[in-house]
């Protein structure tokens, strides 16, 4: 397994668009590319978090690829919301 490891500088005051967001668009883009699990936390000193998992490399990577640092993470992204860092990781273990 692989994840797409991604932080967004976003405030905390964008958390509740940004939980409506991430269930409406975002959650369910990532399903659609294949995602066998993500986790998206709340920001938190203006930083948030998330980690979604793929079965392959290959899936991940195409998914990383539709992230560009240093901009929204999607047209419909609250104001605020910047992709700060995208990388691809091998899993190594879960639980």
């Amino acid at each position: 397994m692989y994840a797409v490891f991604a932080e967004v500088d976003a405030e905390e005051s964008v958390t509740e668009a940004g939980r409506d967001f991430l269930n409406r668009v975002i959650a369910p883009m990532a399903r659609e590319q294949g995602a066998a699990a993500g986790y998206w936390l709340a920001p938190a000193a203006g930083r948030g978090v998330a980690v979604i998992v793929f079965d392959t490399e290959d899936k991940a990577r195409e998914a990383a690829g539709m992230m560009p640092v240093g901009k929204p993470p999607h047209p419909e992204a609250p104001e605020g919301v910047t992709l700060r860092t995208v990388e691809v990781r091998e899993v190594l273990a879960s639980v």
